[in-house]
């Protein structure tokens, strides 16, 4: 039964190995890229006192307030760069490949759980989520040691011999106590990431049907445990449904969208050659009659857990012949190997499919003083418009220093993300004033401006998923402009 064996590689310790190659990997060149639209949200939402961010988590984002509150903290200590506001998610990320290595572990043998924390760390995708300074890389790391206390519960509550009916009469419930508090902060970290509880159910169910276990007692208590999760996080839930208009724009997936989701493994090659690598170990466990000993180590539940779990365990049954163990570090390479070029891409300074950076140095260096900005609003309001003026407050330089015409309320006063828009008549009213003015936008489609101003393109930049037209007019028709709208109503 999973838990049983003793193994030399079966030491919790050595969940540490995965987890701090994990960490090394991901710290390689994590300033390097570009900071994302998503990650501008959190610069928007933390650059500001503690009480003004919870009063804009009253409006919007209150599905973030843990990490931001986090983030808020992390920048008062060590500042808004990129390594700063990164790092929590790498620490993260690590964490989980200790969590999935000792997972496999508890739930196959050490040189699975070994096996499963080195895939673990080889994807690209975990490389990513590491440099992102979103919630998503601790959200990873709490639902993997949620799932390892729930193990250690269950085979606590079940032991595996018949010496063990004292144990199981009266079973040790501090791993429910540490379960339900991980639960709750990962609901606080992400209501969504709840759903997980589904799953969980799941395994005990099938815990209970090949284990005779177990009883009743332990399926009351973790459901109190869930109660008291969802009670901590209600107060969360409450508002985020106030606050639905921020996500109507996400469309019902398609069987396109779910076939998608192997590319969170990395490229569609490194995924393929795990399911062969999971293939090849099941007909060598077949061939050489480890048959048997294989079920019995995937059947309680490994089936829903993580794909490096799965190509772990595959890599540690192809171990049991000498022929096997070149075969498995083979495997191990080329899984490595195949997501080198992924993880290239994505250390460099538009790898995480953003130039903002570049494109505020390219203002920075371009711009004269008396600039104006307009950024494009494409957003709809009802939407929770306003994530559009994003791109000026994510660095300190370049769009960030223009005199913003289109703004009507700064984002601290109006407790948003961003701010708001001014109405059109004002807009129209700044821009008879200005002569050079850049024009901002997350897509390929500049801002209509009104005729009869006399502006004319003069410049236009691209970097990765930004676009800025830079327009400019003689002094002379900003001066008439000026005089011709002098007296009339803002509006």
């Amino acid at each position: 039964m999973p838990g049983e064996r003793r193994d030399p590689l079966a030491s919790g310790w050595l969940a540490l190995i995965p987890g701090l190659i994990t960490l090394l990997v991901t710290l390689y060149r994590i300033g390097v890229p570009s900071f994302t639209r998503d990650e501008g949200a959190t610069l928007l939402a933390v650059h500001r006192s503690y009480p003004e961010m919870l009063r804009m988590l009253g409006n919007v984002d209150v599905v973030h307030t843990a990490y931001y509150s986090l983030i808020w903290v992390v920048t008062r200590l060590a500042g808004s760069g990129e390594v700063a506001l990164r790092l929590p998610s790498a620490v993260a990320m690590a964490v989980a490949a200790g969590g999935v290595t000792l997972l496999g572990q508890r739930l196959a043998s050490g040189r699975a759980g070994l096996a499963s924390g080195l895939v673990f760390a080889a994807f690209p995708s975990v490389s990513y989520f590491a440099e992102d300074a979103r919630e998503y890389a601790i959200v990873a790391a709490l639902t993997t040691v949620s799932a390892y206390l729930l193990v250690r519960a269950l085979q606590a509550a079940v032991p595996a011999t018949a010496g063990s009916a004292a144990t199981a009469a009266h079973p040790r419930y501090g791993w429910l106590v540490g379960y339900a508090a991980v639960l709750a902060l990962l609901g606080l970290a992400n209501i969504l990431s709840l759903l997980i509880i589904a799953a969980h159910a799941v395994t005990i169910a099938v815990w209970r049907r090949f284990y005779g276990g177990p009883g009743r007692p332990f399926v009351l208590r973790w459901l109190i445990g869930v109660a008291v999760a969802l009670v901590v996080t209600s107060p969360v839930v409450a508002i985020a449904t106030r606050q639905t208009h921020q996500v109507q724009w996400i469309k019902v997936p398609g069987f396109g969208a779910i076939l998608g989701l192997v590319y969170l493994v990395g490229q569609r090659q490194a995924f393929l050659i795990v399911v062969v690598i999971i293939a090849i170990a099941l007909a060598v466990a077949a061939l050489t009659g480890g048959r048997a000993r294989l079920r019995a180590d995937w059947r309680p539940g490994l089936w829903g857990l993580a794909v490096a779990l799965l190509a772990g365990t595959a890599l540690a049954a192809l171990t049991r012949t000498t022929v096997g163990w070149g075969v498995a570090i083979a495997a191990l390479a080329i899984v490595v190997v195949a997501g080198l070029p992924v993880q290239s891409i994505q250390r460099t300074q538009a790898g995480h499919g953003y130039g903002i950076r570049a494109a505020d140095r390219a203002v920075a260096r371009l711009s004269r003083p008396g600039d104006a900005l307009l950024t494009v609003r494409y957003w709809p309001l009802t939407w929770g418009g306003g994530v559009e003026r994003g791109l000026a407050g994510i660095y300190p330089y370049g769009l960030s220093r223009l005199h913003d015409i289109g703004q009507a309320q700064a984002p601290v006063p109006s407790a948003t993300l961003g701010g708001t828009f001014a109405p059109d008549s004002v807009v129209r009213q700044r821009m008879a004033r200005v002569t050079r003015l850049w024009v901002a936008s997350w897509s390929n489609v500049p801002s209509a401006l009104p005729p009869g101003l006399g502006f004319t393109l003069e410049r236009r930049l691209h970097t990765r998923s930004v676009w800025l037209w830079l327009y400019t007019r003689p002094h002379t028709a900003a001066a008439g402009q000026a005089t011709a709208t002098a007296g009339r109503p803002a509006g």
